[in-house]
């Protein structure tokens, strides 16, 4: 059994000894009727976060305004959460207030999705108060309840229920849809890092083209930040259907925002309003940059020409570039796979200045010459001629032909 569930039904365990009622909830309850590993397991409890608190000797209080406390059962992490309704929501996000019940019912009726609406004893029955398990294997997301009141509750679940049903291949209840098409305007009350985290887990799905075929049919992107500032052409869903191939978050959001019709000036300023990661800012922008730089068939790259762009900015980031400028040229055939990249790449003698058999300060010392930025000149061609086997990597001759290109660089 995996070890995240031990711990997790170690927690149920304890909770009943002391006379409290304890399920598994949610997104781990309709994994597991999927047939699928979940990530984590959470517990709901009638007993009060006070109550947790006092059974268990390790417990951080991460939500407890909210009823919720990470109770650390062999040193894994169990989020516990007790039953509750939740009172007036405050800017379609979040509840003001929220009142602890008895009731299990009670609680699993203020959740999202009927899937997601699911508990599990610790004997593994399934208490199932609104179809989810029904819903689950006929591959539809409807709402707990009236669409419309899930939705102004809390109008991330709009993009939820795309991202789910993009992640399961599910289809929307026709209610759920017409919902969304009727509150699609109150994604302007979302937060950009609430848009950005939700389809960088859509773009972790194993496709992404019916999640996007459904924010576009329910127009709802055109709504959310910061895509709502952006010109999005309606054809632009056509396109994406040729990325599902293509496993890799930074080459599907830099093709999105080619489709977007992202120029290179505007790059910049867009990645700034999507508040990604620096590290997913930068390998966008490469890959984004990379791709533009190749033109088409005319530039007749040799063997030699994209080994170089390998050694410059390295396979990953070349691959990434290669599979974008394969999607968006307009006969991407003449780009290399990733597999001859890949062949290119292991071919090399050396792949990194670091294994050169001289380093910069062989040069100061050699050439008499101050410290400066030709060093990392002479470093790259080097690499470049090693690596190519251009020339031997024996440190003689490597500071022979290093001088001599450092040279051409001195002031």
């Amino acid at each position: 059994m995996d070890h995240r569930k031990m711990a997790a039904l170690h927690v149920m365990e304890k909770l009943e000894q002391a006379g409290y009622q304890a399920y598994l909830v949610g997104g781990c309850v309709r994994d597991e009727c999927l047939g699928k590993i979940p990530q984590d397991y959470d517990v709901t409890t009638d007993a009060r976060p006070e109550q947790v608190m006092e059974i268990f000797e390790k417990v951080v209080p991460t939500g407890i305004r909210h009823g919720t406390v990470m109770v650390v059962e062999q040193k894994v992490p169990v989020e516990v959460t007790t039953f509750r309704t939740d009172g007036k929501y405050s800017n379609h996000r979040q509840p003001e207030k929220v009142e602890f019940v008895q009731s299990l019912k009670e609680d699993l009726k203020r959740r999202d999705f009927t899937m997601n609406a699911m508990a599990k004893d610790r004997n593994g029955r399934i208490i199932d108060y609104f179809g989810g398990r029904k819903d689950l294997d006929e591959g539809i997301i409807r709402t707990v309840g009236d669409p419309s009141e899930r939705f102004q509750e809390d109008a991330l679940r709009m993009l939820r229920a795309v991202r789910f049903a993009n992640q399961f291949r599910f289809v929307l209840d026709p209610a759920t849809e017409e919902g969304i098409c009727r509150h699609r305007d109150k994604g302007g009350c979302l937060s950009v890092e609430r848009v950005t985290a939700e389809l960088n887990k859509m773009f972790d799905a194993d496709t992404v083209s019916h999640g996007f075929r459904l924010l576009f049919q329910t127009r709802l992107i055109h709504f959310l930040p910061p895509f709502c500032r952006w010109d999005l052409p309606d054809e632009a869903v056509k396109a994406m259907p040729q990325i599902d191939p293509i496993k890799n978050r930074t080459v599907r959001w830099a093709y999105l925002l080619c489709l977007c019709g992202t120029r290179p000036d505007q790059l910049a300023e867009r990645l700034r309003q999507l508040k990604l990661s620096k590290k997913e800012n930068k390998e966008i922008s490469a890959c984004f940059s990379l791709a533009s730089r190749w033109k088409g068939p005319d530039d007749s790259m040799s063997r030699e020409d994209w080994c170089r762009i390998l050694l410059e900015e390295g396979p990953e980031a070349v691959a990434n570039a290669a599979n974008l400028a394969r999607l968006t040229s307009p006969d991407g055939q003449w780009i290399p796979s990733d597999s001859q990249l890949a062949e290119w790449w292991n071919g090399l003698k050396i792949h990194q200045a670091r294994e050169l058999k001289v380093s910069g300060r062989d040069f100061i010392r050699h050439c008499g010459w101050e410290k400066g930025p030709w060093i990392g000149k002479v470093l790259q061609v080097l690499l470049e001629q090693v690596a190519l086997g251009h020339l031997p990597n024996e440190k003689e001759i490597l500071l022979k032909e290093g001088c001599k290109i450092g040279a051409l660089h001195q002031k």
